[in-house]
């Protein structure tokens, strides 16, 4: 049945899909193409890409076999575009453009190996597209090659696992610079993450910031820097008093006051007015994490905290 939003979405696929592609091949100027890299010169990311790219294989052949084409190529459309594009290619730029020949050839075989499949899966859907993609890859037509399979090796849970923690904590840590006003390549002073990843080389290129793995768990004192009223109880309770109250909590002390509350269940607030009583639902206190002396702001990443230092 045809529809024109069907033909929308496939045009902004394939412009994507497009530039995927543009971005990989200028990268694959010095690939000697029957290099295979050794598995410990794979970092944790090559390895999630690869272990991604297994599972599309399987997952897309299932579904061609069961002759549901469209599962299958909804299965494509979201590995390139959220696996490939969102994160793969982000979390190794730093090093296709970077000076290292082992990490720079791991990120290439990888992407390499990846682009060739996907020419191959498309070529029952656009067959003129992935011919194109094709001729800068391999010898003669896409169409005569073999439907892909899916290397065992490539299967990795461990690395799976590992891929999408380093996923999550660059995507927490951009979300952090900006909800902060900082650009995203703009470099923090350090992160510092409490867990057992062994490899931050992408943590540390797609952050543009050092990256310390620490032992243990972190010990952070929690320090009130604020008070602020909550009006939707003060506003209705108060009434009239309620700007004096904002002024006198303003100049008070939030340690001092803090401390009243946890000893009291309540603030004593001298005002202009006489002093008013407040219970903890009247208040949101806002507290900085301290760390080592140092003010840092915390970000939790499925359990594991990651310590920015800025």
């Amino acid at each position: 049945m045809f529809r024109w939003k069907d033909v929308v979405a496939a045009s902004r696929f394939f412009s994507k899909m497009w530039s995927i592609y543009r971005f990989s091949v200028s990268h694959f100027d010095d690939l000697d193409t029957s290099y295979v890299p050794e598995a410990e010169e794979l970092h944790i990311v090559d390895r999630w890409l690869l272990d991604k790219l297994h599972e599309l294989i399987t997952t897309a052949t299932a579904n061609m076999d069961a002759y549901q084409f469209d599962e299958a190529f909804k299965a494509i459309r979201g590995f390139a575009w959220d696996v490939v594009a969102d994160n793969y290619i982000e979390l190794v730029k730093s090093r296709l453009y970077g000076t290292n020949a082992t990490d720079r050839k791991a990120a290439q075989y990888a992407l390499y190996v990846t682009i060739e499949a996907l020419a191959k899966l498309l070529a029952p859907f656009a067959p003129f597209f992935a011919e194109e993609m094709y001729s800068r890859l391999g010898t003669g037509s896409v169409h005569m090659r073999s439907w892909p399979k899916a290397d065992a090796s490539w299967k990795d849970e461990e690395a799976g696992k590992a891929g999408e923690l380093v996923k999550e904590i660059v995507s927490s840590v951009r979300r952090y610079k900006s909800e902060h006003g900082i650009a995203l390549n703009a470099p923090l002073k350090k992160l510092e993450i409490y867990g057992a990843l062994t490899d931050v080389i992408d943590i540390t290129g797609a952050t543009n910031t050092p990256v310390e793995m620490m032992a243990g768990n972190p010990d952070f004192e929690h320090v009130p820097v604020n008070i602020k009223p909550n009006m939707g109880v003060i506003g209705p309770k108060f009434k009239g008093q309620a700007k004096a109250i904002i002024d006198a909590l303003s100049e008070a002390n939030p340690k001092k006051l803090v401390n009243e509350m946890e000893q009291n269940g309540m603030i004593s607030l001298h005002t202009k007015s006489g002093i008013i009583e407040l219970g903890p639902e009247s208040v949101e206190v806002e507290k900085e994490a301290i760390s080592a002396g140092r003010a840092v702001d915390v970000l939790d990443v499925r359990g594991i905290p990651v310590v920015i230092i800025r």
